[in-house]
C-alpha cells in the first residue's frame, strides 16, 4: 500500500488542480453557449442566446434574451410623424442622440452617463454609452446602442452587475460585435426628409423623454425579475 500521506497529498493537489479547471473553463463554456442569428426585420439582425423571448405590436418591437451573467434587451420603435424631429443633417443625427441620452440620464436621479462615443455599423453612426445606476444591492450597469436608421430607432442594451462584470465583459462585446445591417442601408437612410406642418407643434422632447424613461423602467422591471427568478431556481 501506499503511503497515506502521499495519498492524501496527492487527493489535496487533485481537488485544488480541479477547482483550478473550473475557475477558468465554466467561462468559457458559458461563453460557448449556443447562440443564434435572430433578424429583427429586413435591415438590421443581431446573434443572441438561444430561448429570447420578443414580442411585436403596432410595429413596435421588444426582445429579451438571459445569459448566466447578463440581461439583453432590443426595442425598435418607428418614427412618428408628428413628433420625431426632422433629421437632415448629420448635426441633426447627434442632437438626436444626445437628447435621448440626455433623458434617459435623467429618467433616474442617481444615474451617471460614461464611455460615451461614436461607432460605425457599416455605413451607419451609431452612439454608445453606458448608464451607472446604484441599485441599493450593488452597482447595476446598462451598456446601451442607439441606431436611427430605415424610419425607426433600435436600442441595444446589456444589463449587467458589477459583480459579473470579469465575465459579462466578454459576452457583452459578443453581442454588440453581432449586430449587423442590410449593405442596402447606407448614410442617407439614417436621414428623414419629414418637415413639420406650420402650426404644429414640435413635441420631439416629449418624445425623447419619453422613449428614454420608458426604455429604463421596463429594462429595470425585466432585469429584476431575471435576477429573483434566477435566484429562487437556486
Amino acid at each position: 500500500m501506499g503511503n497515506p500521506c502521499t495519498l492524501i497529498a496527492v487527493i489535496k493537489y487533485m481537488k485544488h488542480l480541479f477547482f483550478l479547471l473550473a475557475l477558468y473553463l465554466f467561462p468559457a463554456l458559458t461563453y460557448s453557449q449556443t447562440w443564434e442569428t435572430v433578424k429583427i426585420d429586413n435591415a438590421v439582425s443581431v446573434k443572441l442566446p438561444k430561448g429570447s423571448t420578443k414580442s411585436e405590436k403596432d410595429k413596435k418591437y421588444s426582445l429579451v434574451a438571459v445569459s448566466p451573467f447578463g440581461t439583453i434587451l432590443i426595442f425598435k420603435a418607428p418614427d412618428v410623424s408628428l413628433v420625431t424631429p426632422d433629421i437632415e443633417k448629420e448635426r441633426h443625427l447627434q442632437e438626436y442622440y444626445d437628447d435621448y441620452i440626455d433623458n434617459v440620464k435623467k429618467s433616474s436621479s442617481d444615474a451617471i452617463i460614461k464611455d460615451e462615443k461614436d461607432t460605425l455599423l457599416g455605413e451607419l453612426t451609431v452612439k454608445d454609452f453606458t448608464l451607472q445606476i446604484d441599485s441599493g444591492s450593488g452597482v447595476l450597469y446598462r451598456d446601451f446602442r442607439i441606431l436611427h436608421a430605415n424610419n425607426a430607432t433600435y436600442t441595444f442594451e446589456y444589463l449587467y452587475q458589477d459583480i459579473h462584470k470579469e465575465y459579462a465583459l466578454p459576452e457583452r462585446e459578443r453581442f454588440f460585435n453581432s449586430i449587423e445591417v442590410n449593405e442596402r442601408l447606407i448614410g442617407s437612410d439614417q436621414f428623414t426628409k419629414k418637415s413639420l406642418n406650420e402650426g404644429q407643434t414640435d413635441n420631439s422632447m416629449y418624445l425623447v423623454l419619453g422613449s428614454g424613461a420608458v426604455l429604463l423602467i421596463i429594462g429595470l422591471v425585466i432585469f429584476f425579475m431575471v435576477k429573483s427568478k434566477r435566484k429562487s431556481s437556486r
